[in-house]
């Protein structure tokens, strides 16, 4: 699905589009998955990304706007709390966070309908400041993009003006989470997106995102190497677990981008 929606927004491809919304069918399947890396979520996002280069044209807006409405139904439907694997997930990757962000940045007048989702969401915050990976909670572990505080901290920001009535309290927790990314979130992993010190960057206010930025220097990576301490990627050359990501968040230094994830909230 991801290589049909480039190819329809590269190539301006209408029979692409077409194929492409046809996917509805099976991410709408009772045995489809609901979160954002394999789910219906992320479904969503490749809409939107397609739908980006047709806005002049009503048509082919109106038929990707239509198979959206269709799969957000589908998850809005779903019982609560939303699954992955038999688990409650939290994040943005597999969990709640992630399929709030893809479904309110997709059509915004859902936002009255996952009040009580996002409001449930913001209360798992540990008083540390992270987020639990799943729910019922265990122990504060992860400090990354897929899994705690940086992605939830991500999505609130790019959502956070559909829910004026959650405002202060999603302030308030993007504050409390920012404390413990400066605290715990200089991560030994390859600095990647998913799990690295490049995801965690973009969560932070701009002076703390240089200064996590300059410990993902290719000199700093050798360094760190050469004394035993880098968890090298499984995929080091992709984008959310490598080199790509790494590459995307300088981009969004360089040129002073909003700071979003690529192919997650960007669109």
């Amino acid at each position: 699905m991801a290589i049909l929606a480039l190819g329809a927004a590269s190539a301006k491809d209408y029979e692409m589009v077409g194929e492409l919304c046809k996917y509805s069918n099976i991410t709408t399947d009772s045995e489809a998955t609901l979160e954002w890396l394999y789910g219906r979520a992320g479904y969503l996002y490749l809409l939107r990304l397609v739908k980006a280069t047709f806005i002049d044209e009503p048509k082919i807006v109106d038929q990707i706007e239509d198979t959206a409405d269709e799969v957000i139904e589908s998850i809005m439907d779903a019982p609560r709390p939303w699954k992955w694997h038999g688990k409650a997930y939290v994040g943005a990757v597999h969990g709640a966070i992630g399929i709030i962000t893809q479904i309110v940045l997709t059509d915004p007048s859902w936002s009255p309908k996952l009040e009580a989702d996002l409001g449930a969401l913001l209360s798992y915050q540990y008083d540390g400041g992270n987020w639990p990976s799943s729910i019922p909670p265990g122990k504060d572990r992860l400090v990354q993009v897929c899994h705690g505080a940086p992605g939830v901290i991500i999505s609130l920001q790019s959502i956070k003006q559909h829910f004026p009535k959650l405002r202060e309290r999603i302030e308030g927790s993007i504050r409390k989470g920012r404390e413990a990314i400066l605290e715990r979130g200089l991560l030994t992993k390859e600095p990647c997106l998913c799990h690295g010190i490049s995801g965690n960057a973009l969560a932070l206010e701009d002076e703390d995102f240089e200064h996590f930025l300059t410990l993902t220097t290719g000199h700093e990576i050798k360094s760190m190497d050469k004394d035993g301490m880098l968890e090298k990627s499984d995929d080091p050359s992709s984008l959310w677990c490598g080199e790509a990501g790494r590459a995307w968040t300088w981009a969004i230094a360089d040129k002073r981008l909003e700071k979003r994830l690529l192919g997650y909230n960007d669109i």
